[in-house]
């Protein structure tokens, strides 16, 4: 399985391929993941929907599942670079980009130092600024908010642990999350949005309890060529709660554009 050999270790990631012959070359989408996730239980669902019609690229952020170290502070800019880094070594840079959450994150630091020039651009539960001096949004982001399931936190450990060493997420990547600032995740003015030139898709739950309606909502307004799609009575990590909407609307979308 490949890896990618970075500055501070090694990124793991999957390619994924039409398995019936195409006429022609298919373009690359790239799909980021949400912090403290993989790229394979983030997107496991979706992939074989995609691959019948894309190239997917499915990594582990830098210090997940099994990439191997991470930047200092896990500082969403210098894992956007690692992550541009491997992205242009598989000839994507052209290609499709979707990110959920954090890799949504992420895949706007991307966009907006053009480090790549995607076809399109496909946002799930995610916003433009963690700053709630930039956005008004008031909510806190803490694990101890997620509404997931009972026993989320043994699960997510076992994503992680066993290609590092037992312990690996409460010692190191939950406590990674925690002390997150402002400064060393996403802080953009709304107004770079507007600088956009492809289509762009906007998937969020409609209570959403991290990063509100409004915020879309203003992206959606900002964003030249744009499809908003608020999901009802759906909150945060709607990619885990309803794979099989999110496929729907994507696929719908890659397929219009």
């Amino acid at each position: 399985m490949p890896e990618f050999r970075t500055e501070t270790g090694s990124i793991y990631y999957r390619v994924f391929a039409p398995k019936a012959p195409v006429a022609q070359a298919v373009p690359t989408i790239t799909l980021l993941h949400n912090f403290m996730s993989s790229g394979e239980a983030a997107w496991g669902m979706m992939v074989p929907a995609l691959a019948e019609h894309y190239r997917v690229l499915v990594p582990d952020l830098p210090g997940h599942g099994r990439s191997l170290g991470h930047p200092a502070d896990y500082a969403y800019w210098a894992m956007a670079q690692q992550i541009a880094a491997l992205i242009e070594a598989e000839g994507a840079t052209q290609g499709h980009l979707a990110g959920c959450s954090a890799g949504g994150m992420i895949a706007q630091l991307l966009v907006h130092h053009q480090l790549v020039q995607p076809r399109s651009l496909t946002l799930i539960s995610t916003t433009y600024s963690l700053n709630p001096a930039t956005t008004g949004n008031q909510a806190t982001l803490t694990p101890e908010q997620f509404k997931a399931s009972p026993r989320w936190m043994e699960a997510t450990a076992k994503l992680h642990d066993p290609y590092h060493y037992p312990g690996y997420y409460q010692q190191e990547l939950l406590p990674g999350f925690r002390h997150l600032t402002i400064e060393q995740s996403i802080d953009l003015p709304i107004s770079a949005l507007s600088t956009w030139q492809f289509p762009v898709c906007l998937i969020q739950g409609e209570q959403d309890e991290f990063f509100p309606a409004f915020i879309v909502e203003r992206m959606a307004r900002a964003i030249p060529d744009v499809e908003l799609h608020l999901i009802p009575d759906q909150t945060h990590a709607l990619l885990f709660r309803q794979p099989w909407k999110v496929r729907e609307t994507m696929l719908a979308f890659l397929h219009r554009r």
